[in-house]
């Protein structure tokens, strides 16, 4: 293992017509960073002409294994890899320019675990939701405020706030958890906190990781200047059952890791009352949303816009993004900021 040696892992399942954007962005980062890089694939689709164009895709080393889960191909993968720092990613993240090196700059600032800050588009201006804290309190809060209107609108003004300081960060940033589509840590860090849970098939193997590693002291840090573009969903829709797959990750990781006061009172607030907690307008198909300048634009499938995708200090969300957004029933809204107190100035929904 030579000394700022990188490794890229891969876990792939159906996945070679998103890899080549994924590898050639990669090796232009790295190309520009000075260092020596590697890609290691595994792949998990179990159909040999797939895994014939993975390998023509160009990467380093490929793992053909059975499809045992995400956790496990990634802990193949590690294992085979040879570099001091690892990515550990989806096939269908594209590094956009100056991104690997400043990931890596936030390892060398004392954080153990860094991610990017995940954006939609090629322009890099809708953004993905930050990660959610999987501490008991903050899920049970998060409860809370899906359930109660009052809960909401306390809350609103402090979620919004965190959410504008991460998409306005300029440094890397201190967090409680990261989103697990691409990791970067140093081998010597996935030594020290073990590997990923292969019980878990998909969804929450990064979570409990990452939830781990943080109670034994790991840093985590989000390199907000680190822009990486993620089209969320990529190998899970063409996974079947996986809404039955990720509730059955998320009963593990509760059984696992909340004391059974905790799961009880998550239980207890649960559910609810799933009506937007905010007056929205009905627009049809065919209508446009008003231009408004806001500080945050936010759109989610939730009625209670958590998580949330959005833009930073703009009329309005991108044309391309309120196109893929007419295929679900969406509330798209504005939000002012007045110091760090926040009001919706205007809201809407379409869509079946």
């Amino acid at each position: 293992m030579r000394a700022g040696s990188i490794s890229l892992v891969l876990v792939c399942h159906r996945s070679s017509e998103a890899l080549p954007d994924c590898l050639s962005s990669f090796r232009r980062q790295a190309a520009a960073a000075g260092v020596e890089a590697e890609v290691v694939a595994v792949d998990h689709s179990e159909d040999q002409e797939e895994a014939r164009r993975v390998a023509d895709a160009g990467v380093d080393r490929l793992l053909e294994r059975p499809n045992l889960g995400y956790a496990a191909g990634l802990n193949a993968g590690v294992a085979e890899a040879r570099g001091e720092i690892l990515l550990l990613a989806n096939p269908d993240v594209r590094f956009f320019e100056g991104s690997l090196e400043r990931l890596v700059a936030g390892l060398e600032r004392g954080f153990d675990v860094v991610g990017p800050r995940f954006v939609w588009d090629d322009e890099g201006t809708v953004l993905l939701p930050p990660a959610e804290d999987p501490a008991p309190l903050s899920e049970i809060g998060r409860s809370l405020r899906r359930r109660w209107k009052s809960s909401w609108s306390r809350g609103l003004s402090r979620d919004l706030e965190a959410t504008w300081q991460i998409w306005t960060a300029e440094s890397t940033m201190p967090v409680n958890s990261l989103r697990g589509a691409l990791l970067v840590l140093r081998a010597e860090t996935m030594d020290r906190f073990g590997p990923l849970d292969e019980g878990y098939f998909l969804y929450y193997e990064e979570t409990e990781w990452l939830w781990r590693a943080r109670r034994r002291g790991a840093r985590l840090g989000l390199a907000a200047e680190a822009s990486v573009r993620h089209r969320w969903g990529h190998s899970t829709s063409s996974t079947d059952g996986a809404v039955e797959i990720e509730q059955r990750s998320r009963e593990r990781f509760l059984e696992r890791n909340y004391l059974p006061i905790s799961r009880w009172l998550l239980r207890a607030v649960s559910g609810g009352d799933q009506r937007p907690p905010i007056a929205v307008s009905e627009l049809s198909d065919s209508e446009e949303i008003p231009e408004v300048e806001a500080d945050l634009w936010l759109a989610s499938p939730s009625p209670h816009l958590m998580p949330a995708l959005g833009c930073v200090q703009s009329k309005g969300l991108p044309q391309g993004f309120v196109d893929f957004c007419r295929s679900w029933k969406w509330v798209v809204a504005a939000a002012v900021r007045d110091g760090a107190t926040w009001r919706i100035s205007g809201a809407w929904v379409w869509g079946r």
